[in-house]
């Protein structure tokens, strides 16, 4: 069980929360462990955060599914771009383009409603196709529903 558990994570770092430019070779173990840093949130509990964050209510459904597949819901998450900048939190906030923009630090960017407040910030500015994570599942976050 933990073995295919591990094997989904792969899958999900792979596809998820990387930089597009980056080779699409295959995740290790090494790659996952930023990604499972921190409180794994609930799909709800982050559509409260996205809520209080701003965010407008058709939209939030597609957010909370972004958050899916850039940090599998964990807080702590972190991405490491081949261009050197980091990607960090629920909603993967790059420190090279946001850390101004947002007026947080990296640690800061670290609390999901900082973190969620910063992509509202970054959805005003460049809307759904700003993650990487909803324009390779489209799709799917279009059709996503929260309770």
């Amino acid at each position: 069980m933990k073995r295919i558990a591990l094997s989904l994570l792969l899958a999900l770092v792979a596809c998820g929360g990387a930089d597009p430019s980056a080779d699409d070779g295959a995740a290790t173990s090494e790659d996952v462990a930023p990604l499972l840093a921190g409180e794994q949130l609930s799909p709800t509990h982050i559509a409260q955060l996205l809520r209080d964050a701003g965010f407008p209510h058709a939209v939030i459904p597609k957010m909370v599914c972004t958050a899916k597949y850039e940090s599998s819901f964990f807080t702590r998450a972190t991405n490491t771009n081949r261009n050197g900048s980091v990607d960090y939190g629920l909603f993967q906030i790059n420190d090279r383009i946001w850390l101004h923009a947002c007026g947080v630090t990296r640690a800061e960017l670290m609390d999901p409603a900082t973190n969620a407040a910063c992509a509202k910030q970054v959805y005003d500015s460049g809307g759904l196709n700003s993650w990487y994570g909803y324009q390779k599942h489209r799709g799917t976050c279009n059709a996503y529903q929260v309770r």
